[in-house]
Protein backbone atom coordinates (compact mmCIF):
# COMPACT_ATOMS: atom_id res chain seq x y z
CA UNK A 1 0.00 0.00 0.00
CA UNK A 2 1.55 2.98 -0.91
CA UNK A 3 1.27 6.00 2.05
CA UNK A 4 -1.61 8.20 2.24
CA UNK A 5 -1.60 11.82 2.54
CA UNK A 6 -1.10 12.50 5.59
CA UNK A 7 -3.48 16.01 5.36
CA UNK A 8 -6.27 13.55 4.49
CA UNK A 9 -6.41 12.12 7.90
CA UNK A 10 -9.36 9.06 6.65
CA UNK A 11 -7.22 8.09 4.35
CA UNK A 12 -4.24 7.86 7.14
CA UNK A 13 -6.79 5.72 9.39
CA UNK A 14 -8.03 3.65 6.82
CA UNK A 15 -4.68 2.48 5.78
CA UNK A 16 -3.71 2.06 9.69
CA UNK A 17 -6.41 0.74 10.09
CA UNK A 18 -6.67 -2.07 7.08
CA UNK A 19 -2.68 -2.30 7.69
CA UNK A 20 -3.06 -3.15 11.33
CA UNK A 21 -5.98 -5.28 11.00
CA UNK A 22 -4.20 -7.61 7.58
CA UNK A 23 -1.07 -7.93 9.89
CA UNK A 24 -3.11 -9.07 13.23
CA UNK A 25 -5.00 -11.25 11.12
CA UNK A 26 -2.44 -12.96 9.64
CA UNK A 27 0.04 -13.17 12.46
CA UNK A 28 -2.82 -15.07 14.89
CA UNK A 29 -4.08 -17.43 11.85
CA UNK A 30 -0.33 -18.46 11.99
CA UNK A 31 -0.06 -18.89 15.41
CA UNK A 32 -3.03 -20.59 15.57
CA UNK A 33 -2.20 -23.27 12.68
CA UNK A 34 1.53 -23.68 14.30
CA UNK A 35 0.16 -24.60 17.45
CA UNK A 36 0.94 -27.82 19.08
CA UNK A 37 -2.52 -29.01 20.40
CA UNK A 38 -1.59 -28.92 24.00
CA UNK A 39 0.20 -25.76 23.66
CA UNK A 40 -2.32 -24.41 26.14
CA UNK A 41 -4.22 -27.14 28.09
CA UNK A 42 -7.37 -26.62 28.84
CA UNK A 43 -7.46 -22.88 27.47
CA UNK A 44 -9.05 -22.53 23.52
CA UNK A 45 -5.45 -21.03 21.68
CA UNK A 46 -7.54 -18.16 20.38
CA UNK A 47 -8.32 -16.71 23.67
CA UNK A 48 -5.56 -16.94 24.70
CA UNK A 49 -3.73 -15.56 22.02
CA UNK A 50 -6.70 -12.46 22.20
CA UNK A 51 -5.18 -12.09 25.96
CA UNK A 52 -1.11 -12.01 25.01
CA UNK A 53 -2.30 -9.27 22.43
CA UNK A 54 -4.24 -7.29 24.35
CA UNK A 55 -1.15 -7.20 26.75
CA UNK A 56 0.94 -6.45 24.32
CA UNK A 57 -1.22 -3.62 23.47
CA UNK A 58 -2.61 -2.50 26.77
CA UNK A 59 0.58 -0.04 27.73
CA UNK A 60 0.12 2.08 24.77
CA UNK A 61 -3.80 1.97 25.24
CA UNK A 62 -3.26 3.00 28.90
CA UNK A 63 -0.77 6.15 27.81
CA UNK A 64 -4.01 7.29 25.39
CA UNK A 65 -6.08 7.09 28.34
CA UNK A 66 -9.70 5.51 28.55
CA UNK A 67 -12.02 7.75 26.42
CA UNK A 68 -9.44 7.93 23.33
CA UNK A 69 -9.46 4.00 23.45
CA UNK A 70 -12.48 3.91 23.72
CA UNK A 71 -13.48 6.46 20.83
CA UNK A 72 -11.22 4.65 18.48
CA UNK A 73 -12.74 1.31 19.28
CA UNK A 74 -16.24 2.92 18.69
CA UNK A 75 -14.93 5.02 15.29
CA UNK A 76 -13.49 0.88 14.03
CA UNK A 77 -17.05 -0.32 14.84
CA UNK A 78 -18.78 2.36 13.25
CA UNK A 79 -16.58 2.18 9.92
CA UNK A 80 -17.47 -2.07 10.24
CA UNK A 81 -20.52 -0.90 10.28
CA UNK A 82 -20.53 1.57 7.74
CA UNK A 83 -18.16 -0.57 5.02
CA UNK A 84 -20.62 -3.46 5.47
CA UNK A 85 -23.50 -1.23 5.01
CA UNK A 86 -22.60 0.01 1.85
CA UNK A 87 -21.10 -2.61 0.42
CA UNK A 88 -24.84 -4.66 0.76
CA UNK A 89 -26.37 -1.70 -0.67
CA UNK A 90 -23.85 -2.15 -3.75
CA UNK A 91 -24.79 -6.13 -3.68
CA UNK A 92 -28.60 -5.17 -3.43
CA UNK A 93 -28.27 -2.60 -6.06
CA UNK A 94 -25.85 -4.71 -8.71
CA UNK A 95 -28.41 -7.62 -8.06
CA UNK A 96 -31.45 -5.35 -9.18
CA UNK A 97 -30.10 -4.51 -11.95
CA UNK A 98 -29.38 -7.95 -13.37
CA UNK A 99 -32.44 -8.69 -12.94
CA UNK A 100 -33.87 -5.80 -14.79
CA UNK A 101 -31.53 -7.18 -17.89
Amino acid sequence: MASADTEDYVSTFVEELLRTGIMLSGLLADLLEDLPEDAFPGEAPEHVLLEMVTGTIRPAADVAGEIPVRSAAALIASSRARVLGDLRRAVESASQREAER
